[in-house]
């Protein structure tokens, strides 16, 4: 075959193929048969139909619609003797504008329609099945559902046809032109309309007097966007708003809103999104709020300041193994007898021989029973408080001490004498966050300080205020305790004894006193527990809270 014949053969070829494809599907034949438990509807077709289908319910029947198919029948009823069909007939569809099968039903029966090599077959169960009652509304999507099985079959053919099976005001306009194959089997309607546009990258928008315009998605429309207002209850709107653009559409936007009735309340809280963007967007908005909106956890922080003259090595009467350094990370609790986490000199700098660790209430309750034992031990603080998860909770209890400063006047040479406090505190920062599997991680700060002496004359003496603090990061579990020892500081006191009157002469009095030089080590020991409040409202308690009918 020459080049010049070979071309108009292909052109022939490909001419006939588009004929055949767009010559219309005949139905051939329709049989009602008796299974095991169901009754089976079959519609023999002579090419591949594109169907859709929904339950009508006064009467009970499923209505079938073939588009752009003719009947080959020689008769246009079938009847059965099959429970729960009473008959079949097929006459033409407006609405399809081909065929409309309509399988009349005695009770409404669970089915399921599917479509294969030319045959339209329809599954009935045997037992009445009665949906539960739709509640009265304006909304026209409630409680249907759709069926659809079409291939490369026009977008508006299919509105068209579902407007008509459903009862529905319809409005495409001019430039909804495109080409769809969708495969759905019993969905909601609205859900499956929307699915069914967005396939022809289409959407819809409806008014308030139900009709509803589809148009292309890159279409913009008045009304078509919707604007809600989103109260959050436990998130800030100013941290939400930073990631609500991805949720948008082009056409959506997002303000933050504030609801104040004078500035003296002194909340700068942001509670309020405005949102002005197209339905799904808003419904994504709502599906994320709800999900992100939670209530945030609390935590009770309860804390022990303890200061003792025994080491931490004898107050829990075990050797504290250097071993434990090489571990990484927090200590394993309970585990091990040598929980805590021993920090040698130099490694962390300010701090000396540090021992990060936690252990049970048991070990801790154990632990002050010793320190009472000894008699030697004095609970300087025990304060509590509540904070939010990732909040910072700050306690300070201490004595404000009056300090004179003198300074000159340059211009008049008067020396002027002027008071201020100095705080001496006794503080604790925690920053706790709860993770996921209960355990609380805790960023703390004990500080303690404490008045050691004085120095100056005696009309003007300043403290001396020794300073003891820590900065630590671990995780323990809810009522677990975490301990930090090791702060110790050196005191040094001297006594002196003496012969009245006989001490206090010049030079010779040294042989009528004597000085008793006593060195110790005052150690504090923190232990901080932590105890997770649960939550009062979740959100799965809530659902549908920012959502609307």
């Amino acid at each position: 075959m020459t080049r010049k014949t070979a071309i108009p053969f292909l052109a022939v070829v490909c001419l006939c193929s588009v004929l055949l494809a767009q010559e219309p599907v005949s139905v051939t034949g329709v049989t009602v048969d008796k299974l095991l438990e169901s009754v089976r509807v079959t519609v023999a077709c002579s090419g591949n139909p594109n169907v859709s289908s929904f339950m009508s319910d006064d009467p009970p029947a499923l209505v079938v619609d073939i588009m752009g198919a003719t009947s080959k029948l020689k008769q246009s009823r079938i009847e059965s003797a099959y429970y729960p069909v009473t008959a079949v007939t097929v006459e033409p569809s407006e609405a399809a504008v081909g065929l409309r099968v309509t399988i009349g039903l005695r009770d409404p029966v669970e089915h399921k329609v599917t479509v294969e090599n030319g045959l339209v077959v329809v599954g009935l169960g045997t037992r009445p099945f009665f949906p539960a009652p739709v509640p009265a509304n304006n909304d026209p999507f409630a409680g249907r559902r759709l069926t659809l099985y079409v291939k490369d079959a026009d977008l508006t053919d299919i509105i068209r046809m579902i407007a008509s099976q459903f009862n529905l005001n319809i409005l495409a306009t001019q430039d909804v032109k495109s080409v769809v194959t969708v495969r759905l089997n019993d969905v909601p309607l609205r859900m499956g309309l929307e699915a069914l546009l967005k396939a022809g990258l289409c959407n819809m928008v409806e008014d308030k007097a139900g009709i509803i315009v589809v148009k292309p998605e890159k279409k913009q429309m008045f009304g078509e966007t919707r604007m809600r207002v989103f109260e959050l209850d436990y998130a800030e709107a100013s941290d939400v708003v930073k990631i609500m653009p991805k949720m948008l559409s082009s056409s959506g936007n997002v303000e933050v809103g504030y609801r104040r009735v004078a500035d003296g309340g002194g909340s700068n809280r942001t509670n309020l999104l405005v949102v002005n963007d197209i339905p799904e967007a808003l419904d994504r908005v709502a599906e994320f709020l709800n999900e992100y909106d939670r209530p945030v956890p609390q935590i009770m922080i309860e804390a022990k300041f303890v200061e003792t003259t025994v080491s931490a090595t004898d107050v829990f009467g075990i050797e504290w193994k250097l071993s434990a350094v090489a571990k990484a990370g927090a200590p394993n609790v309970g585990s091990d007898d040598a929980f805590p986490l021993i920090v040698p000199n130099g490694i962390l700098p300010g701090l000396g021989n540090v021992v990060l660790g936690r252990i049970d209430y048991s070990g801790f309750s154990a632990a002050l029973d010793i320190l009472q034992s000894r008699g030697n031990s004095r609970v300087l603080a025990n304060p509590s408080t509540l904070t939010l998860d990732n909040h910072t909770a700050k306690i300070s209890m201490g004595t404000d001490v009056p300090v004179r400063e003198i300074s000159t006047d340059p211009k008049t040479g008067l020396v002027l004498a002027t008071w201020r406090t100095r705080s001496v505190p006794i503080a604790l920062e925690v920053t706790p966050h709860v993770t996921s599997d209960g355990q609380v991680n805790m960023k703390v700060k004990p500080s303690v300080e404490a008045i050691t002496g004085w120095v100056g004359s005696a009309d003007d003496q300043r403290p001396i205020v020794a300073r003891r603090e820590a900065e630590a990061q671990i995780i323990v579990g809810d009522g677990e305790v975490a301990v930090i020892g090791g702060l110790v500081r050196d005191e040094e006191t001297r006594t002196i004894g003496k012969i009245p009157l006989l001490g206090d002469i010049p030079i010779l009095g040294n042989l009528f006193r004597k000085t008793t030089i006593n060195h110790t080590k005052n150690d504090l020991i923190i232990f901080i527990i932590p105890h997770i409040v649960p939550a009062e409202v979740g959100s799965s308690q809530r659902p549908g809270k920012y959502f609307v009918d």
